[in-house]
């Protein structure tokens, strides 16, 4: 993982990694490490949750009115390195919830307006070489994630178990439009990367290739 045991104790504790706790020890499910797996980004300092979502918003053709001329150039310039981009590079802009919900409320859970599709769910939109094969990747809220929850009764997949809900919380305020439904293709993309696997990094660096910088 290229981290100190300290830091994957850290990391396990926080529920950050798939992992449970024996005894003393933690057990990890090496297969569902995403960020933290074999295509992890190499050592360096991953972009704050602001600066993360000041690259996409300018990807996606949008002028992020909160930044300062200076946040405004060094976002410009960091476009230049994003069809680069590794898994975790802006993890920071969101946290991830996985979770495990019932087959028989799935569509319904897709079509909650408190959602916004992104990942895998939004692959199809984007015409990326993905399929979600039933698994729903959405943002959400921080204070609509404890109803959702309840709504759908949506629990923490066991360990072992790949989860089939994966909630991005945003860090850094809503970045989405009222009445959006889908994210921004540059989201999406990234979303993709941050799986880890090969076939997602390269469905994402392909969506993202199709972007011209703006902004």
């Amino acid at each position: 993982m290229g981290v100190s045991p300290q830091r994957v104790r850290s990391l396990a504790d926080a529920g950050r990694i798939p992992a449970r706790k024996i005894g003393r020890d933690w057990a990890i499910d090496i297969d569902r490490l995403g960020p933290w797996g074999p295509n992890r980004r190499e050592p360096g300092r991953p972009l704050s949750a602001r600066s993360s979502w000041a690259v996409l918003r300018l990807l996606d053709g949008q002028r992020p009115e909160d930044l300062s001329r200076s946040e405004l150039s060094r976002a410009r310039n960091r476009l230049r390195f994003l069809p680069k981009v590794a898994p975790g590079d802006l993890s920071a802009r969101a946290e991830v919830r996985p979770f495990m919900v019932h087959r028989g409320v799935q569509d319904r859970l897709a079509s909650d307006p408190r959602l916004v599709l992104g990942g895998v769910s939004a692959a199809s939109y984007y015409r990326a070489d993905l399929v979600a094969l039933g698994d729903i990747e959405a943002y959400a809220r921080s204070e609509d994630l404890s109803e959702l929850v309840r709504d759908y009764a949506l629990a923490p997949p066991s360990f072992g178990v790949r989860a089939n809900v994966v909630l991005r919380v945003p860090n850094s305020g809503w970045p989405f439009d009222e009445g959006q439904r889908i994210a921004g293709r540059p989201v999406v993309a990234v979303d993709l990367i941050d799986a880890g696997d090969e076939r997602s990094i390269r469905a994402g660096r392909s969506l993202l290739a199709k972007l011209a910088p703006k902004g």
